[in-house]
Order: structure tokens, then C-alpha cells, then sequence
């Protein structure tokens, strides 16, 4: 590696100071892919390591530099690591291409030989910044957009001032107003027009049938009975998580008394085979017009669907397709919101009384659930053949027997499935995630007697099928923690929850026990003060996730059809006002009509003041006012100038009109370096001189022009 001076070596202006700038930019660019588990720690160690040495050796004065030989190795060189990368290290195409461009950014950095290398090393740190972006789903990643606004807003501005002074580097060193920033208000003027530019066009501007897919990042796995398999033994990491996966807002105030109502109830499985729970196989779809939402009975046989308390769910990716809802709920409605596509419009809802979607949610989808004062009843035997099959155990069967106590299990079924749910929840509730190997059921019922609810939810289950009684095992969630504001409840994965639902007749239909432990039951309570910044941090990730991230085509068609009930509305309600309106409301259409070429007008304006394109020249000092006339005389002759445009721009413009029209512009030019940058004050005359130089070019430009 050969070092040197900055300006020796390469000869561009102020390359010390953009590289520092640039390296600047290149270290915060890719940091929160590690958190979005992106990119290795170690990767990134290496990177951020090399890039502070490399910036240490510029920041004293010695910028290192690759030769060709050097990169030409270094390119041949990375075509097996590629391979070798894909293959056994990240194993990932992702990580593979993000691996590349961290190499390519550090070469690039430690390669500058022209003015262009410079800018194709501020694309790449850009790159980095975009893929930062990309892949983080977390709120916080508005705190670094912010934190690299900042720094890239200084870092631009300073670039602009270098191009400015490359034909005169001595008077950055010199004079210290040259290196003065442009005041804070462009700045805070830039961002806040953006925004307010940006929301419009995130809310209306096309989407793809589904919005932006994410993939389950780590340490986040669901592996617990929201799947059609469940095996009770094999206890997931969800119980232990404190993500929030539904947030539910009910019409009424959901007290610590009302946890009842947060039962909520998502898969239920009859079928106990080779030790795993696994799903009925029968379904039938319930189906939505398209365009409309989309009505579920929560019971059959023409139960009441409407009518009763409303309470909204919005439910985060659980990696299921099954659609929690209350043991209270009398109905569920789905807006069109909900699916990808009215193609898709469609819930299947099979004989236990799972709801299924067509469609594995990858984003936030929000549904409504009104509900009553008690259970609906369901009389429908559905799955009861399958759900009475016995497990053939002996053991299970003797110790059932042996705790009715001479209740007939066939005659009275309710009546027994209270013995044994009494005699379960007297023992230990713990939360042990090992297996117990076959025989798991019969040695918790009659060793261990210690266990998770899906331990004690199998165990009645099976013990009540042995004697007979039909049973279904059934996962779900139970309580939550009532939000910091609002009425609004936080259902975490550690409400998640495992219970049975016995047949118990004809005339009682099918009634849900809990054998688990109170203290092994989450409950519906209050957090401690110190906990409720947690909330409001959660509340802050979950409405990023529903209304930025999740936020899709049937997000945009649901609004637009409020928007236009509202207007509707508004416009039915001035109708009715008086026949005396009628011919404002005739006219109203027009009006709103030309409100709108005016604000769209305003926003050209504002758009064209934002980008610099305005060539106006009062209130400019002498030679700055001259240096624009010459700057909009050359754009009328074709030259592709803006007032953003540099002087060394300006002046390559100028040559091209011949030698006489090139001196002229030079005058000028100089004259507004010396004003702008020099910090001198024009000398008396200077305006008259000014005024006679741009006659010179326009006269000499003219005369080309003819030639």
C-alpha cells in the first residue's frame, strides 16, 4: 500500500476533508443491520475497525492508496470468497451481496485517483444506508434516519462548498466565514416539506397487491400449538416472550375483573395421535362478497351474530393462519382491509369451530369481535366421534376412575370433567420445556405431577376420553396487561395458554374446563408504574408495525372508502341544509376544482424555490447578482446550468462560446469567488464594471452563436 499527501498524491482538492466526511457517513451506514440481524457482529467489527484505522492515517495526514496491482488482486481475489461465502460461511445471498459491498466501499475508499471515485464512494455508503433502512422493522429506526439526516445534511453542504472553492482551495484555509454552514432553518424547512410531502404520497401513491414481507428474525421463533401439530412435551419459546401479539380495544373499560372476556380462543384439535395433538380434517369455507366485510357467526345454527359489546383485535404475525376470537364472541368481522385481494376474501371454519384464513399473515390485520355477558352455547357435535377416541392407556383409565368417586362419567359427563379439572389444578404449575420421552402423559398423571397448562390440558383431555367423555385440547390466550392509556389491552406471548372443551351432552353442548393451576392462568391485570414506559415503548413498536410497515394496498382501499363516505356525507349534509344553497353546491365541484390547480401551483412554486431553480437577482450583492445574469444567459443559450450549478460549471459552459465570451465569464466569476467566499467587500465601481463585463459576453456570445 503507498501513502502520500492528499493533494501530492491525487492532486483533488480537499480530499482529506471528504474523506473524513465520507468515512463519516460509511460508519454509521450499515450499524443497524446488526440489530435487524442482518449482518454478523463480527463482519461488522471488521469493517468498523478498518474503517477507523484507515480515517485515523487520513485525519494525520496520509491517505492510503491502493495501486492497481493491489485491486486488481483484491477483484480477483473475492470471486472464490463469494462462493466460499455462499456455500459455507452466511449461507445467504443477502448476506453474501452485503459482505461485497462493505469490501467494495473499503477499497473504494482506500482507491481515490479522480474526482469521480469521490462520488461512486458516496453512492456506496448510500447503499449501506438504504439497506440499513430496508431491513429494520423496529421504530427505532426513525432515531437513525434522523441521526444521518444530521450528519449527511452537513456533510452535503460541505461537499457543495468544496466544489465551490476547488478553483481557489486557499481560502478555505484562510478565511473562516468560507466554512461557515448555511443556518438551520433550510434545513428544519427541507425536512418538514418532505414529510409533509411524504405522507400523501405513502398513503395513496400505488402498492402492491401485498405490502412489504418480513422474515421472522431471530430469537423471535414461534414453535407452541398454533400449528396444526401440536406435541405437548415440546413446549414453545413464545410462553417465555414478552412481544406483544395482540392489542385489543373494547367499547367498554376491560377492568381486572373482566378477564373472562380475554379467553381467546385460536386452534382446537381432537385427533390424539402418536402423542401429538393434530387437527380435524374436515372444513368448510365461509366466503365474502367482494368489496364488503366480511360477517362470521362465532356458533352455528343461527345463533345472534350482531348486537352485544364490540371489541377490535389487532393481531401481529403469529406464523398461523388461525384467527384468535373471544369464547364470549357472538360474531367476527373482517373488513376487506384484511386480505391481500378480494380474491382471498374467503375464512375457512371446520367443525370445531376453527377460523382459518387462506393466507399465512405476514403483516398487522385488525378485526372486530362483538361479544355478550356469557359463552355462546355450541350444540354442534362436529368433531365428537374423533374427540371420544381413547388413547387405549390402562394407566390413565385406572387413575380416572379412581378420582369420580362413583360419578357415572357417561350419564353425568360435566359432572366428572369438574372432578378431574379439580384434582389437576391441585397440583404444580411450572414451566419445564424438556421432554418426557412416550410415555410423557402417564408419567405426569401418575409421577411428576408438575407441568405447563399444555401438560394439564392433554392430561384431562385424555383422562376423560378413557372413560369415555368426548374432549377437544385447545390453545389460545388467556388475560393481558391493560395499556398506560386508553382502553385498549397488550396480549403478550407469555398469555399464551392451553384448555380443554368436554361434550357434555345434547343439552350442554360443548363446555370449557381449565385444569392448569390459578397460578399456572394469566390473568388481565394492571403493571406497575415502572413497567408502564415498557407499555408506551411497545405501543410506539406496534403502531409502527400496523401503520407503517403493514400498511397495504387494502390499508389504501379502506380509507379512500372512508374518505369518500365522509365526504359524502359532508356534501348529503349541505344538500339537506336548504334549496337556497343549491346553486353553491351546483358550483362546489368547480370550485374545489380550481383550489386544487392552485395548491398544485403553489407546490411547483415551493418545489422550484426548494431545488434552486430561480434565477432572481435582487437583493444580491454586485458580483453575486452578476454571476447569476451570466449563469441564466448561458441557460438560454442551452447550457445545462442551474443557479445550484458551480462556478467551475459555469466557466466550462462559457468556453464553449470561444475565447472572448470565456474572458468575460472568468471576470466575473472571480469577481463573485472574491464576494462570496473571499469575504471582500466590492470596491466602488465594481457594479458598472460588472454591467459592462456581461455586456462584453452576451456580445461575443452572440457573435459565436451567428459564426
Amino acid at each position: 500500500m503507498n501513502t502520500g499527501p492528499a493533494t501530492a498524491a491525487v492532486g483533488i482538492p480537499f480530499l482529506e476533508e471528504r474523506l473524513l466526511a465520507l468515512g463519516s457517513l460509511a460508519f454509521l451506514a450499515p450499524i443497524p443491520l446488526f440489530f435487524s440481524n442482518t449482518l454478523e457482529l463480527a463482519v461488522l467489527l471488521v469493517y468498523l475497525g478498518a474503517l477507523a484505522l484507515f480515517l485515523a492515517r487520513v485525519r494525520r495526514g496520509s491517505v492510503p492508496r491502493l495501486g492497481n496491482r493491489a485491486l486488481n488482486l483484491a477483484g480477483l481475489l473475492y470471486v472464490p470468497i463469494i462462493f466460499l461465502d455462499v456455500r459455507f460461511g452466511s449461507q445467504t445471498l443477502l448476506k453474501t451481496m452485503l459482505h461485497l459491498l462493505l469490501f467494495t466501499t473499503l477499497f473504494k475508499l482506500a482507491a481515490i485517483r479522480r474526482e469521480r471515485d469521490l462520488s461512486l464512494a458516496l453512492v456506496l455508503s448510500g447503499l449501506l444506508f438504504v439497506a440499513s433502512v430496508s431491513s429494520s422493522f423496529h421504530y427505532a429506526i426513525l432515531l437513525y434516519v434522523l441521526l444521518v439526516t444530521t450528519v449527511g445534511w452537513r456533510v452535503l453542504v460541505k461537499w457543495a462548498l468544496w466544489r465551490d472553492l476547488a478553483g481557489a482551495p486557499e481560502e478555505w484555509s484562510r478565511d473562516l466565514v468560507a466554512r461557515s454552514l448555511p443556518g438551520r432553518g433550510p434545513l428544519v424547512a427541507s425536512v418538514l416539506s418532505t414529510v409533509l410531502l411524504a405522507i400523501p404520497l405513502f398513503l395513496f401513491l400505488p402498492r402492491l397487491k401485498a405490502p412489504f414481507v418480513k422474515g421472522a428474525e431471530a430469537g423471535r421463533e414461534i414453535t407452541t400449538g398454533f400449528s396444526e401439530n401440536v406435541d405437548p412435551d415440546l413446549f414453545g419459546a413464545l410462553k417465555q416472550s414478552d412481544r406483544v401479539f395482540l392489542r385489543i380495544t373494547s367499547e367498554e373499560a376491560l377492568g381486572e375483573g373482566a378477564a373472562a372476556v380475554l379467553r381467546l380462543r385460536t386452534l382446537a384439535l381432537s385427533r390424539w395421535e402418536g402423542g401429538v395433538w393434530k387437527k380435524h380434517a374436515e372444513r368448510s369455507a365461509v366466503r365474502a362478497r367482494s368489496g364488503t366485510a366480511m360477517l362470521i357467526p362465532l356458533a352455528p345454527r343461527g345463533h345472534v351474530t350482531g348486537g352485544g359489546t364490540a371489541m377490535t383485535i389487532d393481531l401481529t404475525p403469529i406464523q398461523s393462519r388461525y384467527l384468535p376470537y373471544p369464547l364470549l364472541g357472538n360474531a367476527l368481522r373482517l373488513s376487506e382491509a384484511s386480505f391481500r385481494n378480494p380474491g382471498q376474501a374467503w375464512v375457512e371454519r371446520d367443525a370445531a369451530r376453527n377460523l382459518r384464513l387462506s393466507f399465512e399473515p405476514d403483516r398487522t390485520i385488525q378485526y372486530t369481535v362483538t361479544y355478550g355477558t356469557r359463552p355462546v352455547a355450541d350444540f354442534e357435535p362436529g368433531d365428537v366421534a374423533e374427540a371420544g377416541t381413547p388413547a387405549g392407556s390402562a394407566a390413565l383409565r385406572s387413575f380416572a376412575l379412581s378420582q369420580l368417586g362413583g360419578i357415572d362419567p357417561v350419564a353425568d359427563p360435566e359432572k366428572a370433567a369438574r372432578a378431574i379439572e379439580e384434582v389437576l389444578r391441585g397440583w404444580t404449575y411450572v414451566l419445564d420445556l424438556q421432554p418426557r420421552g412416550p410415555n410423557a402423559v402417564e408419567d405426569f398423571v401418575l409421577n411428576r405431577r408438575s407441568g405447563h397448562c399444555q401438560s394439564f390440558a392433554t392430561a384431562m383431555a385424555l383422562l376423560l376420553r378413557e372413560v369415555g367423555v368426548p374432549t377437544r385440547f385447545v390453545t389460545g390466550f388467556l388475560g393481558g396487561e391493560i395499556g398506560a392509556f386508553g382502553r385498549y389491552v397488550l396480549v403478550r406471548g407469555q398469555n399464551v395458554h392451553a384448555w380443554v372443551e368436554v361434550w357434555c351432552g345434547e343439552s350442554r353442548g360443548w363446555v370449557t374446563f381449565d385444569p392448569t393451576p390459578p397460578i399456572g392462568q394469566p390473568g388481565l391485570e394492571s403493571v406497575p408504574l415502572a413497567q408502564r414506559l415498557r407499555q408506551v415503548t411497545d405501543g410506539l413498536e406496534f403502531f409502527f408495525d400496523r401503520f407503517v410497515l403493514s400498511f397495504g394496498q387494502g390499508d389504501q382501499a379502506e380509507l379512500i372508502r372512508r374518505l369518500r363516505d365522509v365526504a359524502g356525507g359532508a356534501l348529503s349534509a349541505l344538500r339537506r341544509a336548504g334549496s337556497g344553497m343549491s346553486p353553491f353546491l351546483l358550483r362546489l365541484p368547480a370550485a374545489a376544482l380550481a383550489a386544487a390547480a392552485l395548491l398544485l401551483v403553489f407546490l411547483v412554486f415551493l418545489g422550484r424555490r426548494a431545488l434552486g431553480i430561480s434565477w432572481k437577482t435582487r437583493g444580491l450583492a454586485p458580483a453575486s447578482g452578476a454571476y447569476r445574469r451570466l449563469q441564466k444567459a448561458l441557460h438560454r443559450l442551452g447550457a445545462p446550468l442551474t443557479p445550484a450549478s458551480v462556478p467551475q460549471e459555469t466557466l466550462a459552459a462559457a468556453a464553449a462560446l470561444g475565447p472572448a465570451a470565456a474572458k468575460s465569464a472568468e471576470a466575473i466569476v472571480r469577481a463573485y469567488v472574491r464576494e462570496s467566499f473571499g469575504g471582500l467587500a466590492s470596491a466602488p465601481g465594481e457594479e458598472v464594471r460588472l454591467r459592462a463585463l456581461l455586456d462584453e459576453f452576451r456580445a461575443a456570445a452572440g457573435r459565436s452563436r451567428a459564426r
